[in-house]
């Protein structure tokens, strides 16, 4: 089926190869950015063709589906712009900029009766999906507590204030906020947060720490950390404490002293996002284009992608107010 790309810088352009090269239900009809010289590049590559817009890409007679990896400013505007055009989508995480405009893309997928997946690839990631299941199972009891550990190799740099405080929530620690809720498959309905900057104050664009609990209806509690600067590794861990045991994704051997340290290259830890997922970011897309074919809902759904956001907005406001604060 033929399926076209919005926006292929790094995120974009791993999913367009991905479905040149991996899907085989899939064919790349176009890709698109706002970037000229990007978007011809990426469509040479992969021997497909560079729509000039967003809107080119969309009446293409033969699309029936768009990726969006477009900055997160303008998500909440090309999904609905493809939902109206009667096509599927498939849109990275944050699913909008604010509730409301999660909102008004869920809204715009149901009324034109067109799936709408949130790109939260850790649920296809062999190890995440295996713990998940050995949760849900109930071998090991109730979950009982979740952690996260998210932090990137480097940091985006900026002068101060030039990016949003809630980025490093919607962007890095999202993940969790949606994995936790995932693992322990139930509600969120408390979160209190902290938020951070631990690097250099002069070209640090927002905060880059975070510290985020979450409390569960059924009584669950989670704590997640998200860094940006890092230095030493991408490192992405997760814990699962279940009544009569624990899942651990990630983490290392139990030894007396780990060290690691920046430029040390170590066979468990991966540079970045791109290496650690590569079979994940192959998973969801083919779970996409498969729920295409067979009509069925998906797996990861914009309701999903709402309250992941609901929970990083909520983290916000209590790092604002040092209190807890109910999702909403």
């Amino acid at each position: 089926m033929g399926v076209g790309v919005i926006g292929v810088g790094l995120m974009g352009r791993r999913h367009a190869e991905n479905l040149a090269r991996r899907v085989s239900d899939a064919r790349v009809l176009a890709v698109t950015d706002a970037d000229e010289s990007t978007r011809e590049r990426v469509a040479k590559d992969l021997g497909t063709t560079a729509s000039a817009s967003v809107e080119a890409l969309l009446d293409l007679p033969a699309l029936r589906a768009v990726v969006i990896a477009s900055p997160a400013r303008f998500h909440e505007l090309h999904a609905i712009a493809a939902a109206r055009a009667g096509k599927d989508v498939f849109v990275e995480k944050p699913i909008a900029k604010t509730l409301e405009g999660a909102d008004r893309v869920i809204t715009a997928a149901r009324e034109a009766g067109v799936r709408l997946q949130v790109g939260f690839q850790r649920r296809y990631d062999p190890a995440y999906a295996e713990a998940r299941k050995l949760v849900s199972s109930g071998a090991l009891g109730r979950p009982l507590f979740y952690r996260g550990v998210n932090r990137d190799l480097l940091a985006p740099v900026g002068p101060p204030g030039s990016m949003e405080t809630s980025d490093i929530l919607t962007e890095s620690a999202i993940h969790d906020l949606d994995g936790a809720r995932w693992m322990i498959a139930d509600e969120v309905v408390g979160v209190r947060a902290t938020l951070a900057i631990v690097g250099d104050r002069a070209t640090t664009p927002a905060s880059d720490l975070t510290m985020v609990e979450l409390a569960f209806a059924r009584g669950a509690v989670a704590h997640i950390e998200a860094m940006w600067g890092a230095r030493y590794a991408y490192d992405i861990r997760s814990e699962v404490l279940c009544e009569n045991g624990a899942v651990i994704v990630g983490g290392f051997a139990q030894t007396m002293l780990t060290v690691l340290r920046s430029g040390e290259r170590r066979d468990d830890l991966y540079p970045g996002f791109l290496e650690r997922y590569a079979d994940a970011y192959v998973g969801e897309l083919r779970d996409f284009v498969g729920g295409i074919v067979d009509r069925r809902p998906p797996a990861v759904t914009g309701e999903d992608g709402r309250c992941a956001l609901a929970i990083a907005f909520a983290a916000e406001r209590s790092a604002a107010t040092t209190r807890p604060v109910v999702p909403g």
